[in-house]
């Protein structure tokens, strides 16, 4: 439900139903599983316990309780053998990603196997409670001094991978508009607290809340947000963010090879990608869009139709920018049920700037290429070795040669060395990263490692045929 960009939109609606509607499990087995984990009686660890639950899903629900202390809690409680349904299922999947690519003309492209196993990488981790925890303590350490996110605290000695147990936050709906109003809360206040917190997440912290719908959104007084459910986190790297911020600018600027110059860099285009087709695809997507007034821009219909686009020809988006996708454009629909004026292209534009200024930063060129130098440095200490070490080799190998009365010999001798030398200086122009650039590498580099194999193609079919 949460890759667009593999199935449609319908079939990821329906999947989302499964994700966030299931019947509760009974409470004889919501206290066993507790009492299995904490190794305690629920009596002895809480003094009250709801035996309804307040929500539902299908890994696990959730329980009000009050600790020994009196605290106020929220437990959430893994439903018992889902980690055994889920891997069966994942068994299943395998083997139909398997067959795809046997049977399926055309299936290895889309790498079903790879979608799997990011799929299973993705539910297991989900299925340890306290790796959820942890992202609780980095959100609120990022969001450290922001008066306009409150973050649940994690109570770590009740917690275990099958339980986790968070302050119980009594809050106000997102969506529940009347009650935002007569508590004299303030809906714009609460659309730009939200906008901001998703930017600055996805531009300047690099770890984002990827699943921000209005069931995970309290609003507390203040018009403070409180989000919950932190299963499913996405990350952005520096160089992915930089590269997010130089689509949009090109996305802005009508810029279509802009666009596949970044995706070429990005790795995500193959090789016998129809870049023709693209461009037109491309072309005609942002000329339907641009120059509609804001107001009347559907963000929803524009994120399915890019991802319509990625699935057709084959497009490989790191998982992190399509969630990343997807947690805007929810934040940007939760911001205009709130404020119909809600502008969030505007608030997003500071945060794209200064990507795109930090790239061409003189500071952070120098610290760049100072690592560039490093490496230079720890391949040059490499190097005697190498040489020597190639050099025995080719020595063995003269000596060899003239033990049987070659004459051509110190010909070969000649190629290797060149062999040598070239190999070494591709190597440097792949280090260096630069020059103009394929897939993502250095021509120059890729011509000389293209020149070594066939130098030494040749070398060896002349020793092997005694010519040359």
């Amino acid at each position: 439900s949460l890759r667009p960009d593999l199935v449609p939109p319908d079939i990821a609606g329906e999947l989302r139903k499964l994700q966030d509607e299931a019947s509760p499990f009974p409470f004889s087995e919501v206290r066993a599983q507790i009492e299995s984990e904490l190794g305690r009686p629920l009596t002895a660890l809480f003094r009250e316990f709801e035996e309804r639950p307040l929500a539902a899903a299908s890994l696990a629900q959730v329980h009000r309780a009050r600790t020994r202390d009196g605290e106020l809690v929220a437990v959430k409680v893994q439903r018992p053998g889902i980690r055994e349904v889920i891997e069966a299922d994942l068994d299943i999947l395998f083997e139909l990603a398997r067959l795809v690519e046997r049977r399926l003309p055309g299936g290895e492209l889309y790498d079903p196997v790879g979608a799997v196993e990011e799929f299973a990488r993705t539910i297991r981790a989900e299925l340890d409670f306290t790796r959820e925890g942890r992202h609780m303590e980095i959100f609120a350490r990022n969001f450290a001094g922001d008066e306009t996110i409150y973050v649940p605290k994690v109570f770590w000695e009740y917690t275990t991978p099958r339980v986790l147990v968070m302050e119980y936050i009594q809050g106000i709906k997102i969506s529940d508009l009347e009650q935002l109003e007569a508590a004299g809360l303030d809906r714009k206040a609460i659309a730009r607290n939200g906008a901001q917190a998703i930017l600055k997440q996805v531009f300047e912290h690099g770890f984002f809340h990827a699943d921000p719908h209005p069931g995970n959104l309290l609003v507390l007084p203040g018009n403070v947000i409180a989000p919950l459910d932190f299963g499913m986190m996405g990350r952005l790297d520096e160089e992915l963010r930089t590269q997010v911020a130089e689509l949009l600018a090109a996305f802005v600027k009508k810029d279509v090879d802009g666009i596949i110059g970044v995706l070429r860099e990005m790795g995500s285009l193959d090789a016998g990608v129809d870049t023709q087709a693209l461009r037109a695809e491309l072309s005609g997507l942002i000329d339907y869009y641009y120059g509609i007034p804001l107001k009347r821009l559907d963000f929803r219909r524009i994120f399915e139709e890019g991802m319509a686009l990625v699935r057709n020809f084959q497009i490989r988006i790191p998982r992190g920018l399509v969630l990343m996708g997807k947690a805007l454009v929810t934040e940007e629909g939760v911001g205009r049920m709130l404020d119909p004026d809600f502008d969030m292209v505007s608030m997003a534009k500071p945060y794209v700037q200064r990507l795109l200024l930090q790239r061409y930063d003189p500071r952070r060129q120098l610290a760049k290429w100072l690592e560039i130098l490093a490496g230079y440095q720890r391949m040059l200490a490499r190097l005697p070795a190498d040489v020597q070490a190639a050099l025995a080799g080719l020595v063995e190998l003269g000596r060899t040669s003239a033990a049987r009365g070659e004459e051509r010999s110190r010909d070969r001798l000649s190629l290797a060395l060149v062999i040598a030398a070239l190999f070494l200086g591709s190597s440097l122009i792949l280090q260096s990263g630069t020059g103009p650039q394929l897939w993502g590498m250095p021509v120059l580099g890729l011509l000389g490692y293209a020149g070594v194999a066939i130098l030494v193609g040749w070398l060896l079919w002349g020793l092997r045929s005694g010519r040359g």
